[in-house]
């Protein structure tokens, strides 16, 4: 389990709230900025700043003091198109007594806007998406609308070992997400009977995409909602037919 150490100069940075939001990507997930080798042992925060713009990110100890790095005026955030290195988790949750198809989506490494002075951070993932249509999630009691024109593509088995991939194309045909899934049982006859799944995303930890517990995913969704972490939508879904001959 990784040790995370702030600067002085970070922790001032950030401000009391900034450190709490900074603290919650789950290290276990995480890639270390310099070597891109997997997060253990002590791990140092270090922060990326230039105009209202804060990127977080980790290094391990062996590779790099917990630092603030001052970047140039133009320093700006990526889109999540462009490739954040994503989990993705699948699950079937109960909302107000309908079992629905539900995807998890949570950035392993954390960028934020800076609002209005030190720990008011706004994640850019969720402020990307809320301006896309998505809708700040405060329960689970029902599914989140509908945006219109983002779509998940299953490509069944179609993984290096034989698991499950999904694509996750915004309006513009960007891809929010392209990876693996681990689907648990009935999440695919659910999808495939309301043509949707709900897509979540937010500031979760510590979810494992192959535990398949549902009463702790749905705990953690909670949790994430009642702290303004959690922004979500449904999206049409599907797998492509067999090629036609």
């Amino acid at each position: 389990m990784a040790d995370l150490r702030m600067s002085p100069e970070v922790r001032a940075l950030l401000g009391p709230e900034g450190i709490a939001r900074a603290a919650e990507v789950s290290l276990g997930n995480g890639q270390c900025l310099t070597c891109s080798q997997p997060l253990d042992g002590t791990v140092n925060m270090v922060v990326r700043t230039g105009g209202h713009y804060t990127h977080v990110g980790y290094v391990h100890a062996r590779c790099g003091p917990s630092e603030v790095i001052r970047m140039g005026p133009d320093f700006a955030p990526a889109a999540p198109a462009d490739g954040y290195d994503m989990t993705m988790t699948a699950a079937v949750l109960d909302h107000g007594g309908a079992d629905l198809p539900v995807l998890i989506a949570e950035t392993v490494g954390k960028a934020y806007i800076v609002n209005d002075g030190p720990g008011e951070l706004t994640s850019v993932v969720a402020s990307h998406l809320l301006g896309s249509g998505f809708h700040l999630v405060t329960r689970l009691r029902q599914a989140p609308p509908q945006v219109a024109e983002w779509v998940g593509v299953l490509l069944l088995g179609h993984g290096p070992a034989g698991e499950d991939g999904l694509l996750v194309l915004d309006p513009e045909g960007g891809q929010f997400f392209t990876g693996t899934v681990d689907l648990p049982d009935g999440w695919l006859t659910q999808a495939t009977r309301y043509g949707w799944a709900v897509l979540y995303v937010g500031n979760i930890g510590g979810l494992d995409p192959r535990a398949h517990d549902a009463k702790a995913t749905a705990r953690a969704l909670r949790s994430a909602a009642q702290a303004g972490q959690l922004v979500g939508a449904r999206i049409a879904v599907g797998a492509p037919g067999p090629a036609q001959t």
